[in-house]
């Protein structure tokens, strides 16, 4: 996992002008992705969703950094497929009591 996290780019080609409220900027981030991304990131969302319990939870953890992703933050990663993929394997683990 650490070679996979490793190899990612944080570069998002969205810049720095996200909202700071979560939701805002979860929707903010999800209107500049490409229909392939935004289908995956909502995809994610939906289960982030599920785990946390509400849309609320799920967009704060989606834009709050995770020390599991080297302290990125969930949304700005899950534009590329490795990103998405990373997401997804965090929120497994978190799931199943994984944290390390």
């Amino acid at each position: 996992m650490k070679a996979l996290l490793n190899r990612l780019s944080i570069a998002t080609g969205i810049g720095d002008n996200a909202p700071d409220e979560p939701g805002a900027r979860v929707s903010y981030r999800l209107e500049r992705m490409g229909p392939e991304a935004r289908q995956r990131a909502e995809a994610l969302r939906r289960i982030a969703i599920e785990d946390f319990g509400s849309a609320e939870g799920a967009d704060r953890w989606l834009s709050g950094t995770v020390p599991f992703l080297r302290q990125r933050r969930p949304i700005d990663l899950m534009h590329t497929r490795k990103g998405a993929a990373a997401v997804e394997h965090t929120l497994f683990n978190m799931r199943h009591g994984i944290y390390s």
